[in-house]
């Protein structure tokens, strides 16, 4: 009875390490923003001193944000929800993620902007993930602030999770447009 235990266990880490590995062989990175209302320019990263594209807050701008998602690995893998935090229903920033890939954004009390992908990416295949971002007129960002969003993308193999997270969005910069400062 017990040599069967330890034979099940070993089978379901097998199974969970392989799922695992899956799962970090995907990578994503952010294309570059295309944008109505708004001009994408660039910004000195102050930890890095690299550029990094920006998109200033103007009223009325609307952005489409294109990730791309690659599975490099040689299993396949489900790409679950993508949560975009800061950027939701509920948020205090000046923009807000309305859509992830067509699909629109759970309402609710949510700060972050949460919405299902819920497809199977098979090995060496990609899949593309537009964010659309729009002005929240009753959101603050004071002047030449900035924002950094990471969105997170939730993946699965096997028995394995894991979170994927988007490192490389544009920074949000605050405008007078976004300004809440008297």
């Amino acid at each position: 009875m017990a040599g069967g235990l330890v034979t099940l266990l070993v089978v379901l880490g097998a199974v969970w390490w392989t799922g695992h590995r899956a799962t970090l062989r995907v990578v994503a990175v952010t294309g570059v923003p295309h944008c109505d209302g708004t001009e994408p320019t660039s910004l000195a990263d102050r930890m890095t001193g690299f550029e990094r594209v920006a998109i200033p807050l103007r009223r009325d701008f609307t952005c489409t944000l294109t990730i791309r998602v690659l599975n490099q690995g040689d299993r396949d893998v489900h790409l679950g929800d993508v949560t975009v935090p800061v950027s939701g229903p509920r948020a205090g920033s000046s923009f807000e993620v309305t859509h992830i890939g067509g699909i629109a954004v759970r309402a609710g009390d949510a700060p972050a902007a949460v919405a299902p992908v819920d497809l199977k990416l098979d090995p060496g295949n990609e899949h593309l993930v537009d964010l659309r971002v729009v002005f929240r007129a009753d959101g603050c960002a004071s002047d030449k602030s900035s924002f950094t969003v990471q969105p997170e993308i939730a993946l699965g193999s096997l028995l394995a999770a894991h979170g994927l997270t988007v490192s490389d969005l544009p920074v949000f910069v605050g405008t007078p447009d976004s300004s809440c400062d008297a």
